[in-house]
């Protein structure tokens, strides 16, 4: 059977480029997960519950998003960002995830959680409606040491003009690994697939790759489906 295709956004998205926080400001505290469930609509709906219970009570969550692959639905990403790592420490004893943990016991098969450094966290001022069908995609790249710095620049700038330039590119979101620096991770939200589909094609993107091309040691682009996207406006 077909698995319907669903789109849940609680809030809207949120402009975070780490190059225009303060000096005072301090960088976010952020979470990566990659799981694999034995069921995702149980796990999914719990997940929901959990997310907007956070935005909801926790001020210092800035965003929680989640996707499923497509291609392999049992398997999910999930991206936190928080305000510090205070702010994740009250998420993590808060009533509403402590239910999340029961209700999703036995669920899991596999659970990695990693600790990031961001890169660039850029997203609209305003995202999409609760009702816009939304396109979302992961990417795993791992570069070169020596390249690392060069390489955080071209993405820099590509990330900056992607929002600024392109109405239909609503977050891109860049980080790396804090215990491998050298691995980063991309969460990226677009309004639709043609959003998508024009944004590979402008020449800002064209740069990047042409840039970058020789600083990648490996790449794996995920196209996800089933997103869980909530954001508090900043």
């Amino acid at each position: 059977m077909r698995r319907r295709r669903t789109c849940t956004l609680v809030l809207a998205a949120l402009m975070l480029p780490l190059g225009a926080l303060s000096q005072q400001e301090p960088a976010p505290y952020v979470r990566w997960a990659e799981l694999e469930t034995s069921d995702v609509t149980a796990f999914q709906a719990a997940g929901r519950a959990n997310i907007a219970a956070s935005i909801a009570a926790e001020p210092g969550l800035i965003a929680l998003y989640s996707a499923v692959e497509k291609i392999n639905p049992a398997r999910m990403r999930v991206l936190e960002i928080y305000a510090s790592r205070d702010a994740y420490q009250v998420h993590v004893h808060s009533t509403h995830f402590q239910r999340f943990v029961r209700e999703t016991q036995g669920l899991l098969r596999n659970r990695a959680v990693f600790d990031m450094t961001p890169i660039l966290l850029g997203a609209k001022p305003n995202g999409p409606a609760a009702t816009a069908v939304t396109h979302v995609r992961v990417a795993e790249i791992e570069i070169q040491p020596a390249q690392l710095d060069a390489y955080k620049a071209a993405v820099s700038e590509e990330i900056g003009d992607s929002i600024r330039l392109e109405p239909g590119v609503l977050a891109i979101y860049c980080m790396a690994l804090k215990e491998r620096p050298t691995h980063l991770r991309f969460f990226e939200v677009y309004a639709d697939e043609n959003a998508y589909r024009s944004h590979i094609e402008t020449p800002h993107f064209k740069k990047y790759v042409d840039t970058t091309k020789t600083m990648i040691l490996d790449r794996r682009l995920f196209d996800m489906d089933a997103p869980i996207l909530a954001a508090r406006s900043r």
